[in-house]
């Protein structure tokens, strides 16, 4: 009989948990616009933008792990002061870290992501994919500006420090140490606008053409600041012979006018018929963004026709700004 002996070789190896690794890196940002915005909303609203990268971009498996010892830094400096266009105008805006006003940057400061779960909110150490850093924007109202491009270059310097990697026991297997400088463009355009405030003209009654009386009246005008422009009346809705109409609902008309401040010329809507912000009653000149200037004219009903019958006459006359 033969006998076989066998044994069996049993063979282990153990190792430790695989360390999550987490490295950042600067890389190139992504510009922030806010669009293009009229003068009027940029000196009375907030506007907000925003990067999708500012610079730091992460990649790995770490979330809700940083320590006090842990740090992403990064400090915003600036030859400038705000956004600045083409007059020298500025706007001035505040940089945030999230998207809340919770956590503003001031600018020269040394700003740290870790601290408040911003870096943990944004899931920067969490997964595989690249994610970058943001930075948010909200302008300051108030600003009188000129219309044009509004840019500032802001120069990020970010400097990193934290646990890398984690293995039994959460000990930190290593550190991932780096900094790097990046440059981001900020800009916003600024339209042209206007706030215009035209009262009705109102003839009152009479029995006759000849009992109306002449209306004095004015527009206000308040345009962006350093603009020229001209304003323009169309010829409302019933015109004939170069002359305005109103109309009743019997459909008979009545012929009258508007004319430049207190003469006869009459004020229309093509070239010459226009007026100008030089020709303004009151404070002529360029727009200054915040204070009105003042057309006067007069509205007159002409006499040289025969009395329609007796009705409500009305005419709609539309205005318009050219710049």
């Amino acid at each position: 009989m033969n006998t076989f002996s066998r044994s069996a070789l049993l063979c282990a190896l153990l190792l430790p948990a695989a360390p999550a690794w987490a490295l950042c890196s600067s890389v190139a940002t992504a510009p922030a616009a806010f669009g293009t915005i009229n003068s009027t909303l940029v000196r009375s609203t907030v506007q907000t933008a925003s990067s999708t990268n500012a610079g730091l971009q992460c990649t790995g498996s770490l979330l809700s792990l940083l320590t006090s010892n842990d740090h992403f830094y990064a400090t915003i400096t600036s030859s400038r002061s705000g956004l600045v266009g083409p007059t020298g105008d500025v706007i001035p805006y505040t940089i945030y870290a999230n998207n809340t006003t919770s956590f503003p940057i001031a600018r020269g400061t040394q700003f740290d992501f870790a601290p408040g779960g911003i870096i943990d909110a944004l899931g920067l150490l969490s997964g595989t994919t690249p994610k970058s850093v943001p930075l948010y924007f909200r302008t300051v109202v108030g600003a009188n500006v000129a219309a044009g491009l509004y840019q500032e270059t802001l120069n990020i310097a970010w400097s990193w420090n934290y646990c890398s990697g984690i293995g039994i026991g959460a000990i930190c297997l290593g550190r991932d140490i780096g900094s790097g400088v990046q440059t981001l463009t900020v800009s916003l355009t600024v339209s042209n606008d206007c706030q215009i405030t035209t009262p009705n003209i109102s003839f009152a009654s009479a029995p006759v053409v000849a009992g109306f009386g002449t209306v004095n009246q004015s527009i206000n005008i308040a345009c962006t600041k350093g603009s020229n422009y001209t304003v323009g009346l169309d010829d409302g809705q019933n015109v004939l012979n170069g002359r305005r109409r109103m109309k009743s609902a019997a459909n008979n008309y009545l012929a009258y006018d508007i004319f430049k401040s207190a003469g006869s010329v009459r004020w229309g809507m093509l070239s010459s018929a226009r007026r100008a912000s030089s020709d303004a009653d009151v404070n002529p000149g360029a727009g200054t963004g915040i204070g009105s200037q003042v057309f006067n004219y007069n509205a007159k009903v002409y006499t040289d026709q025969a009395t329609p019958p007796a009705a409500s006459y009305t005419d709609s006359v539309i205005l318009d700004v050219q710049f």
